[in-house]
């Protein structure tokens, strides 16, 4: 919840921003990394190395020589699937005080979709909408169409089976779309590993007793801002700061799971034009068959 304590911690961070601290804040906002992560899960029969780009936020702070970077980075990890979990674009025009700003700084989508078409995998590019795509009906309905047109399938509600070892799914947004995991699973027959991407680490709770292996989700940034000696003034979840990201064991507690979790802390920036201790990330994954 973004209290008026959370909301003027956050504020004075984009003050600091405004004067003295820019250049550092600024330093910190447009770089990546590379989050390199193994895993064994249940069901694979050979190695699977899966690409994850998360909340690009294209918009008035993301524009496409940064997505031009991303995906540069990801083809140069030569993965078997690449997968983007959500909010391909920013909505901050939904805001009324931001949008007689924000309209005239959001750049062309084609720009967005031509950078993304360059993204290539064996088993194919896939994506998820997330609450910034679905605040923007508009775009949605553009990236909709022509997604698919540059090879990049939308999952919602919707799996298939990549690899006999292998399916992959996708629900829409829990929060401001209709996600269903029993539709993502509609194709899905036991045996193979089952991967579900959902864009809120929150729909997690979901996944109980459903026969998925692990849920790959972005949506907090990491909490985007996250102060020392205080931590992320604001997190989307209501499960507060537990979803900053990392990987998620399966447990019986309202802070775990109920099947493992993978949460990216994003590429792009909302709200503020910075990220603070939270750096943005092109994850891969690297998923090996259980020892035997």
């Amino acid at each position: 919840m973004l209290t008026r304590r959370r909301f003027l911690a956050l504020a004075g961070v984009a003050g600091l921003g405004l004067v003295g601290g820019a250049g550092a804040v600024v330093a910190q906002s447009y770089p990546f990394r590379i989050n390199r992560q193994q895993r064994p899960l249940s069901g694979l029969e050979r190695p699977l190395r899966m690409v994850q780009l998360s909340d690009l936020h294209y918009g008035p702070f993301i524009h496409a020589t940064s997505v031009a970077r991303w995906v540069d980075a990801a083809l140069q990890q030569a993965p078997d699937v690449i997968v983007i979990t959500g909010d391909l674009v920013d909505a901050g025009s939904r805001i009324r005080w931001r949008a007689s700003a924000n309209n005239p700084l959001t750049p062309d989508l084609d720009l967005l979709i031509a950078e993304l078409g360059r993204l290539q995998a064996p088993l194919g590019v896939y994506s998820i909408w997330g609450n910034h795509d679905n605040w923007a009906p508009s775009a949605k309905r553009y990236l909709q169409e022509r997604l698919p047109e540059v090879g990049i399938r939308i999952l919602n509600n919707q799996g298939q089976l990549l690899r006999p070892d292998f399916y992959l799914g996708g629900v829409d947004d829990f929060w401001d779309g209709h996600a269903d995991v029993f539709a993502a699973l509609g194709n899905y027959k036991p045996g193979p590993a089952c991967v579900m991407l959902a864009h809120n680490p929150d729909y997690l709770d979901f996944f109980f007793r459903r026969p998925v292996d692990l849920g790959i989700c972005g949506h907090t940034h990491g909490g985007q801002v996250f102060l020392p000696h205080y931590g992320a003034p604001w997190t989307p979840s209501w499960y507060g700061a537990t979803y900053l990201g990392g990987w998620y064991p399966p447990g019986q507690s309202p802070t775990l799971p109920p099947v493992l979790g993978f949460v990216s802390k994003g590429l792009g920036m909302t709200a503020v034009p910075l990220r603070l201790n939270a750096p943005a990330e092109v994850v891969v994954l690297d998923l090996q068959p259980l020892a035997r």
